[in-house]
């Protein structure tokens, strides 16, 4: 039973990816957007930084999924976005913070 819920879960938020990539798709105006007024920040540590600069952005996803749910996640829809990297001590520093939106069909 527990392997057909994961399915079922895993299938219900690949919908849920599908929509949001399709609505973000569609020609639209900035009304079809609603954004939280606070920000969501992720920090990411890697000797690579297109691992550091990934990891950072999965986490940022992640943590907006946390605090508002997955529809709040996507990255892309974002406002206010602030991606800064620095190399410290061999290794790459990076923290993403955005404003998470979420895309409201009009």
């Amino acid at each position: 039973m527990a392997i057909l819920s994961a399915k079922s879960a895993i299938g219900t938020i690949a919908a849920a990816v599908v929509a949001v990539a399709i609505a973000v798709s569609l020609p639209g105006n900035a009304e079809a957007y609603q954004c939280k007024n606070s920000y969501v920040q992720a920090e990411s540590i890697n000797k690579s930084l297109v691992k550091a600069r990934a990891s950072a952005k999965k986490f940022w996803t992640g943590n907006a999924k946390s605090a508002y749910g997955l529809a709040w996640s996507v990255w892309n829809i974002a406002t206010a976005k602030s991606q800064n990297c620095s190399h410290t001590g061999g290794a790459y520093y990076c923290i993403y913070k955005a404003k998470p939106c979420l895309y409201v069909v009009p």
